[in-house]
């Protein structure tokens, strides 16, 4: 009669915390970018570092493209911002959906840095690809 139900408690990865723990490869991606200076004059090292800062937040945040469209006119300030709030949210769901495969956090953890990985070398893929055209 009452078949299929069980009363044990779940086992594994807390989705609560595994959206909020996704977060930290973004942040910390999008915190090394704002420690560099994107419109500060300077020599041929301070160029190779902004570019790469602006790389990491585009791959930190990848929404921010919307801001490439012509007749968008934004800040830097107004870029990092929106494209942070809706990139952020993206980054979590992720980690959730990672939860909810995960028996364990070492799983996770596995599963959400070859995430990572995977993400930055596609990345930079299409970067590549796009600069060559």
């Amino acid at each position: 009669m009452s078949q299929g139900i069980t009363f044990v408690t779940r086992q594994g990865v807390s989705r609560v915390s595994a959206g909020v723990l996704a977060l930290t490869f973004p942040l910390i991606l999008i915190g090394l970018s704002l420690g560099v200076g994107f419109r500060q004059a300077g020599g041929v090292a301070e160029f190779g570092a902004s570019f790469a800062a602006a790389l990491m937040f585009l791959v930190a945040a990848p929404t921010a493209w919307v801001f490439a469209i012509d007749f968008i006119e934004a800040e830097r300030f107004t870029v990092m911002l929106v494209g942070s709030l809706t990139s952020l949210p993206l980054w979590a769901l992720a980690g959730v959906g990672l939860a909810r495969f995960s028996v364990s956090w070492k799983r996770w953890t596995i599963r959400y840095f070859a995430l990572c990985a995977t993400w930055v070398a596609l990345y930079v893929i299409v970067v590549g690809v796009v600069a060559a055209l």
